[in-house]
């Protein structure tokens, strides 16, 4: 894959790429494109001597990043991973432990290499973004965009010698991401649209991201809840709760972990008990459903590890391997009550895989990623009615990301704009 042209806050130019990552199709438009990289060959070298001229003279990435305000950028963000050229490629070994915990009291950052990728039809809205960029046009108008937001935070220090992968997550529509910020030091929001930017959390130094249980994002990008096992420096557990249309962040006592929320927030399931329930033993799990304002709605027992709260806010799904002999089922609970209100055969592939719940199209399907045995790699997604229990390739979603190893962290938007 050829290396993008940079941009500073522009619409791409048209390079070789395409936006699945391919080198083209045989026909004219490969012909053209190579003219195109011929022509701009010259350029290309002069350009990587200026670039190295002025990495001398221009501010540091730091000083840029203090300095950075967002433009507004209209192109939808399809999915963000953390490269394979990362120096926080969790496959490589961690540094000593003497001299991290030598840094105990630095700032949490520890990396920040998030790339965001976009794909668009050219000339399609404002391309400003505030950001160097890069990326290429095909030639029937297909767009892509590679933006390495040195502001996410991919992995930060804890305490002690601990580290921790730092989420970023996406929108329904591919116009939110949040993402812990490296200049501001907290969770944020931004709204690439409006050029927007909320805070989701105060500033959180190793202890608290050391208590951060994960993070949220509501199906219409609205409303994010942040979990914390000690909220607001306090020894309870807790959730933050923000509306971005509005700014406005609640606190919601009691409640360690967030399993999902629906379209507009009115309904949120939680856990009451801080234990990860994805490496801990016991058998019984007590999920409980939520009002906005932390009202209890309905509580029930759960043996199994359920996860995503439909967009509608009345089934949570749990998928089940029926006595370990690799029959599956996309079950269904009521929220308020833990019912069983369907159960539906997992028949995504003729070969062996493994299939975990990836989200919520809409009310009617939920996705699921089928991952292969040896959990390196994947078939990729498929959405399944949880009407029929029918499920069908989804084919928008990306299987390989160019730059990506199956080892790194990668966040993906719904297909479609769905939910």
């Amino acid at each position: 894959m050829n290396e993008p042209v940079r941009e500073m806050g522009g619409p791409v130019q048209e390079q070789e790429n395409s936006p699945d990552g391919s080198d083209g199709a045989p026909g004219s438009g490969v012909r053209s494109r190579r003219r195109v990289l011929l022509m701009w060959l010259p350029f290309v070298v002069v350009g990587a001597f200026a670039v190295a001229f002025l990495a001398t003279v221009l501010p540091s990435e730091s000083k840029v990043a203090d300095d950075w305000a967002p433009r507004p950028f209209d192109p939808p963000i399809r999915y963000a991973y953390v490269g394979q050229g990362s120096a926080c490629d969790i496959s490589a070994s961690a540094n000593d432990e003497e001299e991290e915990e030598e840094k105990d009291g630095a700032e949490p950052a520890v990396c920040a290499d998030w790339h965001l990728r976009s794909e668009f039809k050219e000339s399609e809205g404002r391309q400003e973004l505030g950001l160097p960029y890069g990326g290429g046009c095909d030639d029937d108008g297909a767009c892509w965009a590679d933006i390495e937001l040195y502001d996410a935070v991919s992995e930060a220090r804890t305490v002690g010698a601990a580290r921790r992968a730092m989420p970023l997550l996406i929108g329904a529509d591919g116009h939110r991401i949040a993402y812990f910020s490296k200049t501001r030091g907290r969770f944020v929001a931004w709204d690439l649209r409006g050029a927007v930017i909320h805070d989701l959390s105060p500033k959180m130094d190793g202890q608290a991201l050391a208590d951060f249980n994960g993070l949220r994002m509501s199906p219409d990008g609205r409303h994010l809840a942040l979990a914390s096992s000690a909220v607001n420096g306090s020894q309870r557990p807790g959730i933050l709760l923000t509306d971005t249309s509005s700014g406005r962040t609640s606190t919601i006592e009691g409640f360690c972990h967030v399993i999902g929320m629906s379209r507009d927030a009115s309904s949120i399931a939680v856990r009451r008990s801080c234990a990860d329930p994805w490496e801990d033993d016991t058998e019984e799990d007590l999920v409980t459903l939520i009002d906005g304002q932390g009202k209890v709605l309905g509580e029930w027992k759960s043996d199994g590890r359920v996860g995503d709260l439909s967009p509608d806010g009345r089934s949570v799904t749990e998928i089940v391997d029926e006595d370990g002999i690799g029959k599956d089922f996309l079950v269904l609970h009521d929220a308020r009550t833990g019912e069983v209100v369907d159960k539906h055969r997992l028949d995504l592939l003729s070969e062996e895989n493994v299939p975990r719940g990836f989200g919520w199209l809409d009310d009617g399907h939920y996705v699921i990623k089928a991952e292969t045995p040896e959990e390196s790699d994947s078939f990729g997604f498929y959405s399944v009615d949880v009407r029929t229990g029918k499920s069908h390739r989804v084919r928008d979603l990306p299987l390989n990301p160019p730059g990506w190893r199956p080892w790194n962290e990668m966040s993906v938007g719904r297909p479609e704009g769905g939910g």
